[in-house]
């Protein structure tokens, strides 16, 4: 039960951009094909990535910098921070830039090229340990998402219907450049940091790390399959499928609300993001953390100008990258195991 409730604390708060904004998004252009495409991308694919984050942590027990340090010196470590940032800069634009300034535009009416970089500027603020208040009050509000998805399954008829076993097992449908982005997705930026510290806690148990982060990360693609469900059923169109369908089901005031709470979530990932991009750009560059920070922003307000399919089809590079990455990391660690045993 212990290993259950943490599993579905981790699962919690991995739920970010890619489950909220970027899914629902895609269920209302791909339809049936989501199903298959969140299947293969959470609960295996990124299952497979997410226990092997967390063996390398039950093995070296120490936090993923660490390890990429002790295998490869310093170059490991550029390496590292190229391979964090080739992912969590696009995740970042497409999070914080093009689906923060949709859902703003929708709620404020203002325009989304003067939304963004605001937008932008206030996550790099919190990120510099400025307004702690208000990210804190936002992380409470973020946990409104759960009951809030549940009130949507019993107000929407239709929804309730049983996903299908075949529209999730099929791979006719399936779109693997975007399964390939959500796995990078999910292995770049904190995710893979917080997962691999994770094995680290749970080290002197053996192998008790690596079945939460599994666990976990089958949980969260229940919870994304859900969410694509709504978005599929419910009829949901546009950049914000989700918030469409909460204007139906609970009229403008509540779906101010649930907009607020997607704000929230929002807000929640882009700020560890740019805290992440802005201390990856440091290690690169040897700039002071403000000057990389400043520069982070930048580069995220550059990537979300781009489209929607760039930056999809950037991540499915990144994200690729990042995984064959993480299995260097973890093939090197083995064999060093190995000759110290020898």
């Amino acid at each position: 039960m212990g290993v259950i409730l943490s599993a579905l604390s981790l699962a919690i708060v991995h739920i970010a951009g890619d489950n909220v904004a970027v899914v629902p998004a895609m269920a209302a252009l791909l339809g049936n094909g989501i199903y298959s495409t969140v299947f293969f991308a959470y609960m295996i694919f990124g299952s497979i990535v997410a226990g092997i984050s967390a063996w390398i942590g039950v093995k070296s027990k120490h936090e993923l910098t660490t390890v990429v340090s002790q295998l490869f010196g310093i170059r490991g470590k550029t390496m590292l921070a190229l391979a964090i940032l080739a992912v969590s800069l696009p995740a970042s634009a497409l999070t914080g830039g093009y689906f923060a300034g949709q859902l703003l535009q929708d709620l404020t009416g203002i325009s989304y090229k003067w939304l963004v970089p605001i937008y932008i500027i206030l996550c790099c603020i919190l990120a510099a340990d400025y307004g702690k208040e208000l990210l804190y009050i936002s992380n409470y509000v973020a946990l409104l998402l759960i009951p809030i998805i549940g009130i949507m399954l019993i107000q929407l008829p239709e929804i309730n219907s049983a996903i299908s076993i075949v529209n999730v097992l099929t791979i006719d449908c399936i779109s693997w450049p975007l399964v390939i982005a959500l796995i990078g997705y999910n292995a770049g930026g904190m995710r893979s940091i917080l997962i691999v510290e994770t094995g680290t806690y749970f080290s002197h148990k053996n192998y008790t790390g690596v079945f939460l982060v599994v666990l976990a990360k089958i949980f969260e693609g229940f919870f994304t399959l859900l969410l694509a469900h709504i978005a599929v059923s419910g009829g949901g169109s546009g950049f914000i499928p989700l918030s469409k369908i909460a204007n139906q089901v609970f009229g403008s005031w509540l779906a101010f609300a649930f907009n607020s709470i997607l704000v929230s979530i929002l807000l929640n990932t882009m700020v560890p993001a740019m805290l992440v991009n802005a201390k990856q750009l440091s290690i690169i560059t040897r700039l002071h953390f403000k000057n990389t920070l400043i520069l982070a922003a930048l580069l995220v307000w550059a990537g979300s100008l781009f489209s929607l399919e760039l930056i999809l089809t950037l991540m499915s590079v990144t994200g690729l990258f990042m995984i064959v990455f993480i299995g260097v990391v973890a093939y090197f660690l083995h064999k060093q195991r190995e000759n110290k045993l020898k």
